[in-house]
């Protein structure tokens, strides 16, 4: 309840303090007879009296005529030659029709008054004092007109102004002028004097155009002496009263509203603080929190208007403008002006304390002007112009849509424009409009196109017209559609070859596992002889050689394609390092069948490499040589340095077919041998590719009916 009281006291505040400030100067401390608008009755109540009633104007009948005057007279209609033509073009046809009729007291009249007109503007032209007195008389009788039409306000001034009552005397002439009975009651009294008389303050009293001539009535020059009075009696009684009735209620509505402030302020002060956390725990606050930007700012701003320039401005503009006579129905209005007036303060107010207390932190105001409906639309709208091409048509189309409806609407008022109208649209209204419809129409081609792709279909091609930014468009859907489809294709070859390597894995592992298991429970039996025992023994030795290689393969190319391999780079002679893995393998290459033709470089070849991991690369690609290549042929192994580059291949034929597909090599687990009765784990090439890559280097495998080619290259050192 105290949060209400304080809104309402505040609200109260600042209005009595807005009314004050507007109003307070101009009726604070005057009465109504203090106001500009009776200052303005009162100075045209003495004009309207000299002029009809002290001092009328009265009909001249002398009038200076300026030479300016002669020639403006004489040539108001045009030259002589003109005058004399525009009359008989008058007046010939009828002539000609009267005489083809036989009628020749018609044509005898028509050609004397045709002639007395001619003769009028001869006359004209020949004599400056007939023109002079023409100009004469017309001034007589615009100044005629001038004063009767000043003479028909007197009835109006009458009604207009009962409430006055006067004794003034002419002080030239000494006639004496009164209305109504002066007494002691005046609501209002004036004193004219000798030294301060009764005089005229308009310039120019009348002015009329008769007939092409102007005429200016002077405002009478006499001074009045005596008394000028409003009296109460007659003013309570007439429709103005109520303009002082009206002035002294807003007088004391002022009082009454600045004893209300001032109040406030003291309650503000003393018995009502200000409590922020009362406001802040409102149920309606959490739920304006979630309200967007523009409808949180659009609503205090609404507040605002409807409380301050629709509110209160315009309550108290109705309340000095407007008296209905009763002053209860004024009352009652101005009660009902100022409790919406109110109504609207205390939600103006309250949503300034919760709008200042939610965003008194600018980052979260930041945030929210980042998620409104106005930046996006803005931020959108900016992006009209990112291709420069459809911003330009967009804004093209706008204005002849634009100015074609203004042609339209312009029809309406000049007809004639229809001449333009009819060409423009032809030739450019219409040529627009179909130009953007046939645009549209492709954009919805385009997004039927788009959607087809996102259902899967991958077929169908995107159709490409022209060379606009949506021709554009639908390339990068063509690409996208053809990059979509690899995707998938890979993503396919990946789902096949990731289920070969968990059934190569099981077999590969289960295939030692399973050895080792039978001549374990083998060696459980107890007459077992020493010689079955230790040939158990030496299996089980061999089996377990053969799973432990296959589990530390499988661990170091997962940890190689992982990232996880430290390498230990120095300058290595790639030559030296090459001859010594081909030491190693001597025995095994002598019994394999195969003849081994090696090419190196005189001079060294050096690589920065890991020493350890580089020998791997070469003894895995030796091993799968001595294993995979046919008995009986020959390998050829190159080492070459050219261009800043070491390239060693190994070529060799084939044991067994590899089909055309060789990328699946570098798979884990993969092998030439499909029947997998090789001792290889299937991990020899794809530990030698992480190795490579690793260091940066490029392995390439190529296959050509069944010679085997294997390509590895890095830089030099």
């Amino acid at each position: 309840m105290k949060k209400w009281l304080w809104l309402t006291t505040i609200s109260i505040v600042l209005i009595g303090i807005f009314s004050v400030m507007e109003l307070g100067p101009k009726y604070f401390g005057k009465s109504y007879l203090d106001t500009a608008d009776f200052k303005q009755e009162y100075d045209d109540f003495t004009n309207r009296l000299i002029a009809l009633e002290l001092d009328p104007p009265k009909e001249e009948t002398e009038f200076t005529v300026t030479d300016d005057e002669i020639e403006e007279y004489r040539t108001r209609y045009g030259t002589l030659a003109q005058q004399i033509q525009s009359i008989q073009e008058q007046y010939n046809p009828d002539i000609e029709e009267a005489q083809a009729n036989g009628n020749d007291s018609l044509v005898e009249i028509l050609t004397e008054e045709r002639d007395g007109k001619m003769d009028a503007i001869r006359d004209n032209f020949a004599d400056d004092e007939i023109v002079r007195q023409k100009v004469r008389e017309e001034k007589q009788r615009a100044a005629q007109v001038a004063i009767n039409g000043l003479k028909n306000n007197e009835g109006s001034f009458n009604n207009l102004y009962p409430y006055y009552v006067y004794e003034l005397t002419n002080k030239e002439t000494g006639e004496t002028f009164s209305k109504g009975d002066l007494s002691n009651r005046a609501y209002f009294k004036k004193e004219y004097t000798d030294s301060m008389p009764l005089r005229s303050t308009n310039d120019e009293l009348y002015y009329t155009n008769y007939n092409g001539t102007n005429m200016r009535i002077a405002p009478s020059n006499s001074e009045f002496t005596g008394v000028v009075q409003i009296d109460r009696a007659l003013l309570a009684a007439s429709d103005n009263g109520s303009s002082i009735v009206r002035h002294q209620l807003i007088q004391n509505f002022l009082y009454i509203l600045g004893a209300l402030s001032i109040a406030g302020i003291v309650l503000l002060f003393t018995k009502l603080r200000f409590e922020q956390k009362h406001y802040l725990n409102m149920p309606f606050y959490e739920k304006w929190k979630g309200w967007p930007l523009e409808v949180k700012a659009g609503l205090l701003i609404l507040a605002v208007l409807f409380a301050l320039p629709y509110g209160l401005v315009n309550a108290l503009g109705v309340l000095e403008l407007v008296y209905y006579g009763d002053i209860g129905t004024t009352i009652l209005e101005s009660g009902k002006n100022f409790l919406l007036t109110l109504v609207f303060m205390v939600l103006a107010i309250l949503q300034g304390i919760w709008f200042y207390s939610y965003y008194r932190n600018n980052d979260l105001l930041l945030v929210n002007f980042k998620n409104s409906y106005l930046y996006n639309a803005l931020w959108m709208a900016g992006n009209a112009f990112l291709k420069k091409r459809i911003g330009v048509q967009m804004l093209l189309l706008l204005v002849v849509i634009f100015f074609w409806g203004f042609g339209t609407a312009l029809l309406f008022m000049v007809p004639q424009g229809i001449i333009l109208w009819v060409p423009a649209t032809l030739f450019i209204g219409l040529p627009v409009l179909l130009f953007w419809l046939s645009r549209f129409g492709y954009l919805n081609v385009l997004m039927n196109r788009t959607e087809a792709i996102a259902a899967g279909s991958l077929n169908e091609q995107v159709p490409v017209r022209g060379r606009s930014p949506l021709a554009q468009h639908a390339i990068q859907l063509n690409l996208l559609k053809e990059g979509v489809r690899e995707s998938m294709s890979e993503q396919a070859k990946s789902e096949r070859l990731k289920t070969e390597l968990i059934t190569n894995v099981s077999h590969d592992l289960r295939t030692p596992l399973t050895s080792i298991i039978t001549y374990t429970d083998l060696m459980k039996t107890p007459d077992l002889s020493v010689d079955d025992r230790l040939a158990y023994a030496e299996i089980l030795d061999r089996k377990s050689q053969r799973l432990k290689t296959l589990i530390e393969d499988l661990f170091e190319v997962s940890k190689m394609a992982s990232g996880n391999m430290e390498l230990h780079r120095q300058r290595v002679d790639f030559t030296q390092l090459m001859t010594q893995a081909f030491a190693e393998h001597a025995e095994e290459i002598s019994t394999s069948g195969l003849d081994f033709r090696i090419s190196t470089p005189e001079e060294p070849v050096y690589i920065m490499a890991d020493g350890q991991k580089w020998w791997r690369v070469m003894d895995n690609l030796i091993l799968n040589a001595i294993k995979y290549a046919m008995p009986g042929t020959r390998v050829f192994v190159t080492l070459k340095n050219t261009e800043g580059q070491t390239e060693f291949v190994m070529k060799n034929v084939t044991r067994y077919e590899l089909g055309e597909n060789t990328d699946e090599l570098f798979e884990r687990f993969k092998r030439g041998d499909v029947a997998r009765q090789t001792e290889g784990s299937g991990l020899g090439l794809a530990i030698a590719q992480s190795i490579v890559d690793l260091h940066g280097g490029m392995m390439n495998i190529a296959v050509d009916g069944d010679l085997f080619k294997v390509t590895v290259s890095l830089p030099s050192a």
